[in-house]
């Protein structure tokens, strides 16, 4: 065996930048992220909604659901939506309180992204409620803000 084959001296033995600040795992984690991104920005056909034509009643013999049972879940969602909103207001009170007592805005920020996700939840699960309250399926947002929040005029068809 050759003795430059033992000893592999090159420019990069004692010269690597892009090795120092690790390029090619710099490299791979951008592209993962915005290949991740892409992916959460754009919706393939396959997974956009179908128009539906089955009804609410048709919806309930097909899960084998009574009407009790359907109240039941009504005010189970109702609940839920009720929990979320709480905690979101609680985890605002005490966003606020690490903005103006500890004067931390990181803990204020990372409180507001909690409270959003609260938010969130609650909607989601009230939204649950009010189609099976209307006793409808595929309810569009502006019925239900047009059922509570009627007074705000909105833009639009």
């Amino acid at each position: 065996m050759a003795v430059k084959d033992v000893v592999k001296v090159s420019r990069k033995t004692f010269f690597n930048p892009s090795g120092w600040l690790g390029y090619t795992a710099l490299k791979t984690n951008s592209q993962f992220v915005w290949q991740t991104l892409r992916q959460l920005m754009t919706a393939p056909e396959s997974t956009l909604p179908a128009e539906t034509t089955e009804t609410f009643e048709e919806a309930l013999q097909r899960y084998n659901l009574t009407p009790e049972a359907v109240k039941e879940i009504e005010k189970d969602y109702l609940f839920y939506a009720g929990l979320f909103l709480f905690l979101g207001i609680f985890s605002i009170l005490v966003g606020l309180y690490f903005l103006f007592f500890e004067r931390t805005i990181v803990g204020f920020l990372l409180s507001l992204a909690v409270t959003m996700l609260f938010g969130s939840q609650a909607f989601r699960y009230h939204f649950w409620y009010f189609q099976i309250k209307q006793r409808k399926l595929g309810c569009t947002l502006n019925e239900w803000l047009e059922t509570y929040f009627p007074q705000v005029k909105r833009p639009g068809p």
